[in-house]
Formats: C-alpha cells, structure tokens, sequence
C-alpha cells in the first residue's frame, strides 16, 4: 500500500481496516516527508528523478520482503493512492510481470506524454509482459489533482502491456479511497485467499 502526498503509512493501514481479509498482510512503505516526488506528476519525468526511482525501488522492496515471507509476486495485491497511485503505476511499467492485483486510484502514470512511452519489455513479450494482472484505475471525470483524461491514457498503456485493465470513472470530483473501491479491493484480496 504506497500513500499519497502528505499522507502516511499509518494513515493507509488505518484506511485498510475497510477491506482488510484475516489471513492477508499489510505492507506499507512510507516516503520520506510525506512525498515520493517533488514536482507534479504530468512534469517530464527528469523533473522527479531520481526521487520517482527511488519510490519505485520501495515498491519493488515491499514486493521482495513480502517474496522472502512466502507470498510471490502472483499474490501480491498493490495499492497506491494519488502520488503512491502515480508510483505503482510507475513500478507497472518499469517493472511488470503477473501481479495479484494493482489499484491505481486518483492518479496516472508520470510523465509529459503518456502515450510515448509503454511498459518495459511490452514489444518483445508476445502475450504482454504484465500477463493479465488485474489493473483497476479508480478516479472521478472531475478529479481536481488528475485529470481523468490522464486516467483513461494510463489505461491503455496497461491494456497494451498485456493486463486486465477495468477503469473506472465516477462523476464528480471525489479524490481519494471511495467506498466502493475499498469494497473491490477487499473482494480481490478474498479472492487471493481462497485460492491459496
């Protein structure tokens, strides 16, 4: 579970109370003040570097510590909210492979232009190199911080590297875990748990 800008580790665990299944664990890493990248997430991505690879590395450490305690990648549900939305998104890409799960909520992929650069590995992995991960992208068309034309590109960057992508666009202007995400979160992790 990766927070968004100004919130905490501890804030998400307290959210996850909503959609927590007993038998699941929780893993949430925490930035460094409360921010995982400086400048806004349409920047160029050199705007966030190297603090945006730097996020992406405490990702793709929370996945190995959960590997070493005997959950594989496969198992793995990831959830980012805003900026830590923007960061799975952006592990997703640089990193890809079979995920249990991802929940890209208000937030889409980093960068200027989306539809210039795809998910590392896409053009040479026939079936797509994210191999029918579950993606859920959740925001709302008035989203005040991600415009939800941001939202439907990242989408399709997802969909071409070969995952499940189900978008979802609320009307208004919602920012942040809603009730019904939560509930689609908590349905993806019970269904994790009963096909262990």
């Amino acid at each position: 579970m990766v927070h968004g800008r100004g919130g905490t580790a501890e804030g998400l665990i307290r959210l996850a109370d909503e959609f927590y299944r007993s038998g699941a664990t929780l893993l949430a890493p925490g930035a460094v003040r409360s921010t995982w990248f400086p400048a806004p997430h349409e920047a160029p991505l050199s705007a966030n570097e190297p603090s945006l690879t730097s996020a992406v590395d405490c990702v793709d450490s929370a996945v190995g510590v959960a590997r070493d305690a005997g959950v594989p990648p496969e198992r793995v549900v990831l959830v980012g909210v805003s900026q830590g939305g923007a960061v799975v998104a952006e592990f997703l890409r640089r990193r890809p492979r079979r995920f249990g799960g991802a929940f890209v909520v208000s937030a889409a992929l980093p960068g200027e232009d989306l539809d210039s650069g795809g998910v590392e590995g896409a053009e040479r992995d026939e079936g797509g190199p994210l191999a029918e991960t579950p993606v859920a992208l959740d925001s709302s068309e008035d989203d005040p911080y991600v415009p939800a034309e941001r939202v439907r590109a990242t989408a399709g960057v997802f969909e071409r590297a070969g995952a499940a992508v189900e978008l979802r666009i609320d009307a208004g202007d919602g920012h942040g875990l809603s009730d019904a995400t939560m509930g689609r979160i908590g349905e993806r992790i019970a269904e994790l748990l009963d096909d262990g």
